[in-house]
């Protein structure tokens, strides 16, 4: 009888907002399979806090002992609110060159309040720029203490961070391990992460980033909506709203009572301004793009993060787009999905896109011209 030959990745640490997502892949027989995961829920906690600091430390130190997660090596995410972006046009000039350059420039273009920070760019394509030729580059911006927080925390637990990577660009490498094709060289795709804090737009040409856009629209945004709108807590709403996100995708349990119709009615009413809001900054998005690469529109939208699900999100999406509209599934393809079959979000494999892009940084299965599929070089490693 033959083994399976069994070799096991990074754990892999999604740090949301309002979740600590774990998920580890292993090698079985050339092929990716869940390992492990874990997820916990942390809306509870003010983010930012001792509280919350003190919640995650907890959290990793139970996935450790109650899931067959196995090494100490982690890859982890920096998140919406964990970092800045903006996009510069800088003429053409040698890699080396260019990272200075982007350094000088990044200085004065983000508010750090004056702390020392990390700056990580890519180049996103060729622009022309009156008569000139330009290149837009996408930097990052992240202060020295965030990182040196998560470093810590990860330390703390007997963990050993790997890298840290950007949520927006592990997110990316989660979809383009689907393309094979020839043709797959010059598609536009575009994914939007809906989560606790925000949203965040990207569009990829090919195996590589072309554009990144965060905006502070997500479920914390939608709750406050709900309850402003039907006059109840936030706890409230953002119950009333998963119990929404549950009828719609088939997962009310046998003892909770559906959703009155006229209190899904509601609802909908109440959160229908943010999401044409998102709708119009997807909008805008998907037009800067079209303009300053001259490429063509994407053939579709996938929504993926933990708001995804929401059931009014698709439906006031597609009224604007000629496009088709959808909810992603990351870990599509992926070998022995029942390792989250004691998991609460089971049925929400959205919400795990960042970890399955963390997951499969540096993996032979994502192919492309980088080492660790689309990415900024990593804010740490080890």
């Amino acid at each position: 009888m033959f083994r399976k030959r069994i070799h096991t990745h990074p754990i892999a640490i999604d740090f949301g907002a309002a979740s600590l997502k774990l998920l580890q892949f292993a090698d079985v027989n050339g092929q990716p399979a869940l390992h492990a995961a874990a997820q916990y829920d942390l809306s509870a906690f003010a983010h930012d806090t001792p509280a919350f600091d003190d919640a995650l430390r907890q959290a990793l130190l139970d996935a450790r002992k109650s899931a067959p997660f196995a090494g100490k090596v982690a890859v982890a995410s920096l998140n919406i609110g964990d970092f800045q972006m903006k996009s510069l046009r800088l003429p053409q000039m040698p890699p080396d060159e260019l990272a200075a350059a982007v350094e000088f420039e990044a200085q004065d273009r983000f508010d750090l309040a004056g702390k020392p920070a990390q700056f990580r760019h890519l180049v996103a394509g060729e622009v022309r720029h009156g008569n000139e030729i330009k290149e837009e580059v996408l930097v990052f911006a992240t202060r020295d203490e965030i990182v040196e927080r998560r470093m810590k925390l990860l330390e703390s637990v007997g963990m050993e961070p790997m890298a840290i990577d950007l949520a927006p660009c592990a997110l990316a490498r989660c979809f383009i391990r689907f393309l094979r094709r020839a043709d797959d060289a010059t598609a536009v795709n575009a994914f939007v992460d809906v989560g606790w804090r925000g949203a965040s737009i990207v569009i990829t040409k090919g195996m590589e980033l072309a554009f990144i856009k965060t905006v502070d629209i997500g479920g914390d945004v939608f709750n406050a909506a709900v309850a402003r709108s039907l006059n109840v807590s936030p706890k409230q709403a953002r119950d009333l709203r998963l119990k929404r996100i549950k009828a719609a995708s088939g997962r009310r349990a046998n003892d909770t009572p559906a959703i009155a119709p006229d209190m899904d009615a509601a609802v909908h009413d109440a959160l229908r301004p943010k999401l044409e809001q998102l709708t119009k900054d997807i909008q805008l998005c998907l037009r800067y793009y079209a303009v300053t690469f001259r490429g063509q529109r994407p053939d579709s939208l996938t929504f993926v993060g933990g708001e995804s699900l929401e059931p009014s999100l698709i439906k006031t999406v597609s009224e604007e787009f000629d496009v088709p509209c959808m909810v992603g599934h990351p870990l599509r393809g992926i070998g022995n999905l029942g390792v989250l079959a004691g998991l609460e979000h089971r049925a929400a494999q959205p919400s795990w896109a960042v970890a399955c892009g963390l997951a499969l940084r540096g993996s032979q299965w994502v192919k492309s011209t980088s080492t660790t599929g689309p990415h900024v070089p990593a804010v740490a490693t080890a």
